[in-house]
């Protein structure tokens, strides 16, 4: 199936139109020419090389409501993997953190950290290749920049499709308004809790705020 029938089969696209809520991102183009490299395009790696920076004010912010979080023996999916302080924290705890990145640079600082469990991939959220992760479901996905990067609808609903698809039952993505606010292109990109509550509909998910900032979205049971 190509992108467009994928696109029109999925019926992401009329949700849009039935919504009541229309955030900004709605406005965008439905399908990009971006097929296989979608995503906005950079040019340069200072845009997805975090792998000798210092951690972001909304990393440390997740990882501060993980710490609260039962994380002993979860199985953690980490999208943008920057310089990996997420898994230096967590992975003596968690059952095993998958993480990607588009960035050699920080996939080469994770092999050499040799944290027990840890695997990351270059990787791109938005492509098809996502769904060819390990079958077994992630308790927890944590994506501070859900559509920062993002080039049309298509590749968004896709990876939001990916990534509902990855999480167990009860499962949660965690995301930060900061990362949300900002895009490496389109600010109509920029997202807010209220499109995250829109998107839940949409997406069996359900939308909660854990701080001011650090806002949850949990995989409903599938209804019998």
């Amino acid at each position: 199936m190509d992108e467009r029938k994928e696109l029109e089969s999925s019926g992401s696209l009329g949700a849009d139109e039935a919504c009541e809520y229309r955030s900004a991102y709605q406005e965008c183009q439905d399908l990009c020419d971006r097929l296989e490299n979608p995503g906005a395009p950079l040019d340069s790696d200072r845009f997805i090389d975090s792998s000798r920076k210092p951690t972001t004010i909304d990393q440390s912010r997740i990882e501060e409501v993980m710490e609260g979080l039962p994380c002993d023996g979860l199985r953690i999916l980490h999208v943008g993997v920057g310089n990996s302080s997420l898994a230096r924290r967590f992975a003596s705890r968690a059952d095993g953190i998958m993480g990607l990145t588009l960035s050699p640079n920080e996939k080469s600082l994770s092999d050499t950290l040799g944290l027990p469990g840890y695997t990351v991939l270059l990787l791109n959220k938005y492509g098809r290749e996502l769904l060819s992760l390990a079958k077994t479901g992630y308790d927890l996905i944590v994506d501070n920049n859900l559509a920062s990067f993002a080039c049309c609808k298509f590749h968004f609903y896709r990876m939001l499709d990916s990534y509902v698809a990855r999480l167990v039952t009860g499962g949660m993505i965690l995301t930060d308004q900061r990362g949300m606010d900002w895009t490496a292109g389109d600010t109509r990109w920029r997202l807010t809790y209220r499109d995250l509550e829109s998107l839940g509909s949409k997406f069996h998910l359900q939308a909660h705020r854990l701080t001011e900032s650090v806002y949850g979205l949990n995989k409903l049971a599938e209804p019998r």
